[in-house]
């Protein structure tokens, strides 16, 4: 699984956390705390969440059903994210590695616990990896980079581009790019670029939307959401 969506924390120790853990799924398969897990995937960037049911927990690992869509993506990441207000005060989530996936089952054994801060579920919109060439131009001061776009959200955007001037992480300017056949230009600012390939930079920028773009981009966005949803469903993730 992409490490971006979380970071895993410490609280006691390992083996104490992931013996308060398995606490947890104990109390739930016996019916002494609610049933609230859900496990959450991202898919392009996309969040895939559905809740789960224990029905085996053993000692350092259960096994639980899971959606069709969602042992899709666990067979492909070989592990998972976990939600529960239980966990911790429900201020953490848990990461886990997943063995024995049966898709057709909708089955999963999960082990290896640990607590994990969820980073991207505290974005305030869905951001999407794009599939296809999409040009970028950033345009600032008297200069510019050019670059392909990776991913985009109502207010930020991800391009990759080649070796670029140096820049202020605060260096302001304008983005243009095309949606669809909408031409849009909105103003920007870098936030960080980071060397993603040898002379390749990934360079990612927060936008300052308006109501025109923001229908343009929702629309792109549910599209590919939409076409994400139906390559799971084909089960194109396992390609």
């Amino acid at each position: 699984m992409n490490s971006d969506a979380y970071h895993l924390v410490t609280v006691t120790d390992g083996r104490s956390d992931s013996a308060a853990i398995i606490e947890v799924f104990s109390d739930m398969a016996e019916g002494r705390l609610t049933n609230d897990l859900r496990l959450l995937n991202y898919y392009n960037e996309v969040p895939v969440s559905f809740g789960t049911t224990i029905t085996r927990v053993d000692r350092d690992r259960i096994e639980v059903i899971v959606h069709e869509h969602q042992a899709l993506i666990i067979d492909h990441a070989r592990g998972t994210l976990i939600t529960s207000k239980h966990f911790h005060n429900g201020l953490l989530g848990v990461h886990c590695r997943a063995s024995r996936v049966h898709v057709t089952q909708r089955t999963a054994i999960l082990y290896n616990f640990a607590y994990a801060m969820i980073r991207a579920e505290r974005r305030e919109v869905v951001r999407v990896r794009v599939n296809e060439m999409r040009p970028v131009k950033f345009s600032y001061d008297n200069a510019a980079i050019e670059g392909a776009m990776v991913d985009i959200s109502g207010n930020g955007m991800a391009i990759r581009t080649g070796p670029i001037p140096t820049m202020e992480s605060c260096q302001t300017g304008i983005l243009s790019f095309t949606l669809g056949d909408t031409p849009l230009e909105l103003p920007a600012s870098l936030i960080r670029c980071t060397m993603d390939a040898e002379d390749s930079r990934l360079c990612m920028f927060k936008m300052e939307s308006n109501n025109r773009s923001d229908s343009v981009i929702s629309r792109f966005i549910f599209r590919r959401q939409a076409e994400i949803i139906l390559e799971l469903k084909e089960g194109k993730v396992l390609e």
